[in-house]
């Protein structure tokens, strides 16, 4: 029996056209590659779009850590800084930014806010006792930071202090020991009315060492809630 051509040739061309439309993306849906291209890599952007919401307009005077800040930039290198964006800090606020982490920066973002940080931000910053950033090899003493707390901390940050609690379950349940640790070397400069003064003042007048920093980080840490997620998180990651 024979068939009719045209029949034929339009049964071909149907198959064509359904193979050529499962092939491509539905019409108007951007490619991976359309989205990177479109994304924003100029410094000022991409940290208004991400991170002023918690560090701040222009790095300062938000809830989260000051960076527009040259001690901060010194104490914690570039390094340091990428490796915060790509992986964040697990069990506290801070999320991971890069996309392999199901963030939403690509690896040429991440560049753009770490240089941006640098050549906008950086100014001179000379001191020869500038904490270390971790503390490696310092084991604190949380009796030893419990008394220092008394005589250098506890005016301004008891409970109902002016510079609010820092011993608040709430508080310590969100802030890693890291963190702690930062704000000690760094203060916050950029808080209207009552900055708080780095280091280099903390000790009654006189500056904390890198042993002074352990024993304060130790008794903070003692009295966060064990319960927690940043304490669970914690713990596995000693393990």
């Amino acid at each position: 029996m024979n068939s009719d051509p045209r029949r034929i040739f339009a049964s071909l061309g149907i198959i064509g056209l359904l193979t050529l439309l499962a092939a491509c993306e539905p019409p108007g849906k951007p490619s991976l590659a359309d989205d990177e291209l479109a994304a924003p890599t100029d410094f000022k952007t991409i940290f208004a779009q991400n991170c002023s919401g918690c560090h701040g307009a222009d790095g300062q005077k938000g809830p989260g850590r000051v960076l527009n800040n040259p001690l901060y930039l010194k104490v914690s290198t570039k390094e340091n800084i990428r490796s915060i964006l790509v992986n964040g800090r697990p069990g506290t606020l801070m999320p991971a930014f890069a996309k392999s982490n199901g963030g939403p920066l690509t690896d040429k973002q991440l560049d753009a806010l770490v240089n941006g940080m640098e050549s906008e931000w950086v100014k001179p910053f000379t001191a020869s006792d500038i904490p270390s950033y971790d503390g490696a090899g310092f084991t604190g003493d949380a009796d030893n930071g419990r008394k220092l707390f008394a005589k250098s901390c506890y005016a301004c940050h008891a409970k109902g202090g002016v510079a609010g609690a820092l011993l608040d379950p709430s508080y310590l349940s969100l802030s890693s020991n890291q963190n702690l640790r930062t704000s000690i070397i760094v203060g916050r400069p950029d808080f209207p009315g009552l900055p708080m003064p780095d280091y280099r003042t903390l000790k009654m007048g006189h500056a904390l060492d890198n042993q002074d920093i352990a024993d304060l980080v130790a008794f903070l840490s003692s009295k966060r809630p064990a319960n927690s997620a940043l304490a669970m998180t914690l713990m596995q990651s000693e393990k």
